[in-house]
Formats: C-alpha cells, sequence, structure tokens
C-alpha cells in the first residue's frame, strides 16, 4: 500500500507548543491510498457548525460512498448520522468503513473540544422500517455494539422504542486495529492528513 500525501504542509492536527494537547485547524484535510483499491478521504471542521468525514471508494464524484456528520454546538457535539455502508449497501457493508470514520472523527474532536464536553446522538435507521422484527433487532443490536467501542453509552427507551447516544469527549476512543476492505489501515492519525485535495 502506497499513500500519496499531496502537499507538505503540516498535517491536520498539530500539537501545540507544551507538546499534550492536538489542535485542529478549521477547513477541509484530506487523505489518499492506492493498494488495489483507491480511497480519498475528506475530513471537514466548521467550528460551532459541523464536523463531516467524506469517503469516496474508486472514485471521485460530488457525493461520498460513506459519510459521518456531526453537528458542532457551544456545550455539546451531536451525531447527525452515519450513512453509505449500512445493509441497503452491502458492497461497503461490515467491512471497516464505519470504523475508519468513526477512528477519523474521535481524533478530531479530541483535538477540538475539552474531555467533558458532552457527545450525545439518536441512533436509528428508517430505512429497516420495513424489515422483518429479527432482522431489524439484529442491526439494532449491531449499532449498540458498534458505539459502544469508541466509548460512548447507549441508552435505549421502551415508549417510544429509542436508542440514544450519550458520552463526553474525554472518554472517547479509537479503534486502533484491523483493516479496511482488507487492505487500508482503519487507523490513520491526523498529522497524515494534508491541506491539499488529492488528486483522482
Amino acid at each position: 500500500m502506497s499513500t500519496d500525501a499531496t502537499s507538505h504542509i503540516a498535517g491536520a492536527a498539530t500539537r501545540s507548543r507544551t507538546g499534550s494537547q492536538m489542535t485542529l485547524a478549521p477547513g477541509s484535510h484530506y487523505w489518499k491510498a492506492q493498494a488495489k483499491d483507491q480511497i480519498w478521504v475528506r475530513l471537514q471542521f466548521v467550528p460551532q457548525r459541523k464536523m463531516e468525514v467524506d469517503i469516496w471508494w474508486n472514485r471521485l464524484g460530488h457525493h461520498p460512498d460513506v459519510q459521518l456528520q456531526f453537528g458542532l454546538y457551544d456545550d455539546f457535539v451531536e451525531l447527525g448520522c452515519l450513512t453509505g455502508n449500512g445493509f441497503d449497501n452491502p458492497q461497503l457493508q461490515g467491512i471497516g468503513f464505519g470504523t475508519f470514520a468513526v477512528n477519523i472523527a474521535v481524533q478530531a474532536l479530541k483535538a477540538c473540544y475539552p474531555p467533558h464536553f458532552k457527545v450525545q446522538g439518536l441512533l436509528s435507521n428508517t430505512a429497516e422500517a420495513g424489515l422483518e422484527p429479527a432482522r431489524r433487532l439484529h442491526l439494532e443490536a449491531n449499532r449498540r455494539a458498534f458505539w459502544r467501542r469508541f466509548g460512548l453509552g447507549v441508552i435505549t427507551r421502551e415508549d417510544p422504542p429509542l436508542d440514544f447516544l450519550a458520552g463526553q469527549v474525554g472518554h472517547l476512543q479509537v479503534v486502533p486495529t484491523g483493516l479496511l476492505a482488507g487492505q487500508f489501515p482503519r487507523y490513520v492519525p491526523l498529522d497524515e492528513f494534508v491541506r491539499d485535495p488529492p488528486s483522482s
């Protein structure tokens, strides 16, 4: 596998002068790699507004294949949605895209916010509503287990039946092992991201 760093500008995350705290510059940051397949990643950070991880697989286009969104507010971060790697897209399901995207976001959140900052969200997938109950319950259980791996709690309410994420930035953790599609690491440090968009 080779990574194509298209710029020698400092990476997305830099350490403060004390060397202990990572900081993330606002704007877009990019990572690209090629093995059997190609992957392009864009991390967007807009303070007080949003954080987004966009992933393109073997093609660059207007819409990413997989996307993770967070809303950024004065006193909490809200998980928006993780799309493109669900049951309705089996080509990209279960091969590491979700873990890869969340690993990037966890690093970025830790670089931007203090440990006590809240992380919350609603876990749901309306596309699952028409599935058989057993399949739907299986997907819900997998979703809860997925987010717990990153240090988030899942609170289940019965009426109406909803799952909520709850946690703090300081409790977030990456999942450092495993491969994406058997080719790329599922954990890429933020300092490997660059500011210039990669070429196709």
